[in-house]
């Protein structure tokens, strides 16, 4: 090969380079990063299987909590005793009063909660808040609907995603049940997954469950209090979004907030993590 023939080619394969870099490691003609090939967690959601009945998810643990402010905070438990993956699991929490009639939702889908994804014996948390003023609540239960199903090996190497608490942060005296709770979350899977919400359990100084809510992960949050301050609880997002791969700190501001009897220090954290839609 002549040196003008060698120069060209060696050009070619500059050019080739400095585009596989620029494009962060994809190839712009296969439209992907060329490490998807050995990912063997599906980039969707497999095609599931409805189940005709509920069955397969125990309710472990359940408790609730109402403050004298009329705060009821319901948390509970949930395990996947069978060997497939369940999705969509539909979680309805149920009150009662002293007589032992049920209370009905004040508006549709407040008790209502739902578990995108869990593995063959994973153990997750489910968790709302509502206000009831003008009755005592005397007691609740936490029933499960029926999902879906999908088999193990169809989500090839998916573990699920882990957090640990780190803090919690009563950001507004005027009402102290709003919390700012921190925790680390990580990731080994292959693939970066949605998040679908983060939930947090409640427990008592003797570890009883007494209550639990959930809201995104890693939002900002800036408001105005009543005497027109403004309060900034988070400015800036986590260096990651919850639910993708690796490890960051990250936080919950759950919508409803925590029960007075809370111990902060037994706070559970369960992000919700799924696969894109099928």
């Amino acid at each position: 090969m002549s040196r003008k023939g060698l120069l060209a080619v060696l050009g070619v394969v500059v050019v080739l380079a400095a585009i596989v870099v620029s494009a962060g490691g994809k190839l712009p003609w296969t439209g992907g990063p060329a490490s998807d090939d050995s990912c063997d967690i599906p980039d969707r959601a497999p095609a599931s299987t409805p189940a005709s009945a509920p069955g397969g998810i125990k309710v472990v643990e359940q408790g609730f909590s109402q403050s004298p402010s009329g705060l009821v905070s319901l948390g509970a438990v949930l395990e996947n005793t069978s060997a497939e993956v369940a999705r969509r699991i539909p979680v309805q929490f149920r009150l009662f009063d002293a007589a032992h009639h049920e209370l009905p939702e004040l508006t549709t889908g407040e008790l209502s909660v739902e578990i995108p994804l869990l593995l063959p014996g994973q153990r997750i948390g489910a968790g709302t808040g509502a206000y009831r003023r003008e009755i005592p609540v005397a007691g609740a239960e936490t029933a499960v609907g029926s999902n879906a199903w999908v088999p193990r090996a169809a989500v090839g190497s998916l573990t699920p995603v882990g957090a640990s608490y780190l803090r919690t942060s009563h950001f507004y005296p005027d009402n102290p049940v709003n919390v700012d709770v921190h925790y680390r979350e990580v990731s080994t899977n292959c693939r970066n997954l949605d998040s679908r919400d983060t939930t947090v359990v409640f427990r008592d100084r003797a570890g009883r469950i007494v209550g639990g809510d959930h809201g995104p992960a890693g939002n900002t949050l800036t408001f105005q209090d009543t005497h027109g301050n403004a309060i900034v609880v988070e400015r800036q997002p986590p260096v990651s979004p919850s639910c993708s791969t690796g490890e960051r700190e990250t936080w919950v501001i759950p919508y409803v907030g925590a029960p007075a009897t809370a111990d902060d220090s037994r706070t559970e954290v369960y992000p919700y993590c799924d696969l894109r839609p099928e």
